[in-house]
């Protein structure tokens, strides 16, 4: 206990408590540098704390003077004296060869806003801007469930259905859309600000609020007045806040918040799964909680302010967002679920319906509902069932799977072969990317059209991904889609094992989306050929893509959601490696009303101040950017853009980039090259060690995508590397003996003045 009093102790612990908070207690997570910093000043707050009088310094010190002093101790003494160099050189080579992270970002999320705006030729007061939609207390409600309508057609893919800003699109975007569910945003702003805000966007913000980066689009253009009004009235009615209230006419400034803005804000796009029964990883919600019956009559409640806008008020799924979403929201009337444990052509469990519900469905527009509580969901259930209540008059039966095979290279060498013979690549292709020949024609029992998942993205599968989730969709199927029972096509039961492991096999668990680019230097020419052996050689760096929802056409279900980089540079070029998934070579056709597949790089055009950069989608005006583009008709190209609709080739000798493409097994895969330094001071410019800007952007041609109807991502940083050093080799040895040398010193200092006292 006495060792647990001391100062010694206490200062460790303290230490330890604050490493462990900054490191994994923030979110989002603080870059190694700022992490180091603020290490640094509680290293020194607590040196000052312990020395603060003589007592508390020697009751400080008393633990290191033993250890070194104390016989007794030789073994502990022995210990440190190997781990302290070790540590100290581990340290020294994570600096010689330290990871670059994307500078971090000071930004205002509540700026000042401006006296007035400009809204479609007229002047707006905010200062004291009242909702005039209030006045009419007849007609609240019509207002809020028209706000409602106008936020799931428009801003649901952002901020989400639970207004928590985790749309599924969200993971896409740094800054991340606002979480209007935390009472630090509109619950302490008034809604004039919430007007200018959603009418202005981000390209609206004043200088003194940049850099924003932001997405977030100005929707004067797309929205009316009235429209604007309505989907803030919705927000407050949704979260259940209170809007500000203007105490006088007079300026009234909003709290201004600096926050740090580093990428990787997000982590996975998906829920992860939670254990339950089933008995597998990310299994189902647990069975005591799924018999506890539900009340319909409750649930009924709860699906007309949650639900009804997907699902329409008759489950049948024609709700006002319905036809927007791909694959549509699920029609409850025919009583066909997709995700079941049951046996094929049986019904859920009422712990299936609940685990859908409370875990969402990834690669669709479902999401988590665990806002909701055990009981409400519960309801959910109960009140969901009655759109088929004779169907369900049928106790569900819940399919028995194999006993489990785990995965080895006999069991993935079966998997292959089964996949093969029971023709699942057909519509999934041979690699599983979701190309087979009878993709284009598979659509489901209502006639819509369907896409076959792509197995190389598992964090997209719909009832989760895990090798016993994969074998019970082998040995249920989905109900209402092509995807049939394959229990009963295997040559042995245990088989749909050895598919589901090879499944699990054809890509990672998590896509690892890059924060940053980094382009590595290289001696000679870089090869343009998309398949050499290079540029496998090179890390990949994946960046995920988002529909572009804003300017018609819009994209609200991207065929292309990710892409690969790899990127290399040398003294006279540089060169990137783009690798993405499509299931259809295209090229433009009207006739079978497909276009040409295209990919994009977009750079600011000139140096913008600061980290500051050209709205996202294409610049605008007054800040345009530079496309390197590819198109499967044209090849390789450039282009200037000043806006997303607004694109001017570069012709002649003003195009300097290459390239070559290749697309086997549903996959591009291109090679774009260009000068790296040109006399042209309006031509693309890679310095070494500098913070570059680039973003991306992708169309699928085969999928109707063209023009404006395209996927993008947000702002990343690119970064040319500074050619290779010995330091990480040289420096750590150096330390590591250095340090070795200065224990040996100081501890024989102590014990000759220990000695000589």
């Amino acid at each position: 206990m006495n060792f647990v009093r001391s100062k010694f102790f206490q200062a460790v612990l303290v230490l330890v408590v604050v490493f462990l908070l900054f490191r994994f207690g923030i979110r989002p997570p603080a870059p190694w540098s700022v992490f180091t910093l603020y290490m640094f000043v509680a290293l020194i707050a607590v040196l000052v704390y312990v020395s603060s009088n003589g007592d508390s310094w020697r009751s400080f010190v008393a633990p290191i003077r033993a250890v070194v002093l104390d016989d007794s101790k030789r073994g502990i003494r022995l210990v440190l004296m190997v781990v302290l160099p070790l540590v100290f050189g581990y340290y020294a080579y994570t600096q010689a060869a330290a990871r670059i992270e994307a500078p971090a970002e000071l930004r205002a999320i509540h700026p000042a806003p401006p006296a007035s705006i400009s809204f479609r030729g007229k002047t707006l007061d905010i200062q004291g801007l009242e909702n005039p939609l209030r006045k009419d207390s007849a007609n609240l409600k019509k207002y809020v469930a028209e706000g409602a309508q106008i936020y799931i057609k428009n801003c649901m893919y952002c901020h989400g259905d639970n207004l928590d800003g985790n749309g599924h699109f969200a993971h896409v975007f740094n800054p991340p859309p606002a979480n209007f569910t935390d009472p630090g945003t509109i619950a302490m702003l008034q809604e004039a600000f919430l007007f200018w805000r959603i009418a202005k966007g981000g390209p609206g913000l004043p200088k003194e609020s940049t850099p924003w980066n932001s997405v977030m689009p100005a929707w004067d253009d797309r929205l009316s007045e009235e429209d604007i009004w309505k989907v803030i009235m919705y927000l407050y009615d949704a979260t259940g806040y209170q809007p500000r209230r203007w105490e006088t006419h007079a300026a009234v400034p909003s709290p201004l918040t600096l926050a740090l803005s580093p990428r990787g804000e997000r982590g996975s796009p998906t829920p992860s799964p939670s254990k339950g029964e089933g008995g597998g990883e990310g299994g189902l919600v647990g069975a005591a909680e799924a018999q506890q019956a539900g009340d319909p009559a409750q649930g009924k409640v709860i699906y007309e302010k949650k639900c009804v806008l997907c699902h329409g008020e008759k489950g049948d799924g024609n709700g006002p967002a319905g036809p927007l979403l791909d694959p549509r929201p699920r029609d409850f009337t025919k009583g066909k679920y997709k995700i079941r444990t049951s046996a094929s052509g049986r019904l859920p469990t009422d712990a299936d319906l609940l685990r859908v519900i409370s875990e969402g469905m990834p690669g669709t527009s479902m999401p988590a509902w665990k806002v909701l509580s055990e009981k409400e969901r519960r309801d959910l259930v109960a009140y969901v069932k009655t759109f088929a209540a004779e169907a369900f008059k049928e106790a569900p039966k819940v399919a028995e799977l194999p006993k489990e095979v785990a995965s080895s290279k006999g069991s993935l060498a079966r998997g292959k072969e089964m996949f093969e013979a029971i023709e699942c690549n057909k519509c999934h292709g041979d690699a599983g990317r979701g190309d087979g020949p009878s993709a284009p024609e598979l659509k489901d029992d209502w006639g819509n059209p369907v896409r076959p998942a792509n197995l190389t993205k598992p964090w997209t599968f719909r009832g989760g991904a895990s090798a016993r989730e994969v074998a019970t969709r082998l040995t249920t199927g989905l109900m209402g889609t092509p995807m049939p029972s394959f229990i009963d096509s295997v040559e042995k039961p245990e088989d749909v094992w050895h598919v589901a492991n090879y499944v699990k096999s054809l890509g990672p668990d998590q896509p690892n989306f890059a924060t940053i680019l980094t382009v590595r230097a290289v001696q000679g020419e870089v090869p343009d050929d998309p398949a050499a052996p290079f540029w496998q050689s090179q890390p990949a760096h994946n960046f995920p893509l988002a529909g572009q929802v804003i300017v018609d056409l819009r994209n609200f279900n991207p065929s292309i959601d990710m892409i690969a980089v790899r990127a290399a540079y040398s003294d006279a070029e540089i060169a990137f490696h783009l690798t993405w998934d499509d299931p259809t070579a295209s090229k433009a056709d009207p006739k079978a009303d497909t276009f040409a597949d295209q990919v994009a790089l977009q750079f600011p055009t000139g140096p913008g101040e600061g980290n500051e950069r050209p709205y996202v989608l294409m610049g605008d005006g007054s800040n345009p950017v530079t496309l390197l583009r590819w198109s499967s008709d044209g090849g390789v190209g450039e282009a200037t853009a000043t806006g997303i609709a607004k694109v001017t080739p570069r012709t002649g000798e003003a195009v300097k980039a290459k390239g070559k493409a290749m697309f086997a097994d549903g996959q591009y895969r291109l090679v774009i090259k260009l000068p790296r330094v040109a006399n042209d001071p309006n031509a693309l410019q890679f310095p070494v060690g500098r913070f570059l800007s680039v973003a991306f952007m992708a169309w699928e041609g085969g999928a109707g995508e063209t023009g404006p109807k395209m996927s993008f991502s947000s702002w990343y940083y690119l970064r040319l590397e500074e050619p290779g050093s010995n330091k990480p080799y040289i420096i750590p040895p150096l330390v590591v003996l250095v340090t070795a040398v200065l224990e040996v010193l100081v501890v024989r200092g102590a014990r000759r003045r220990a000695r000589g006292g």
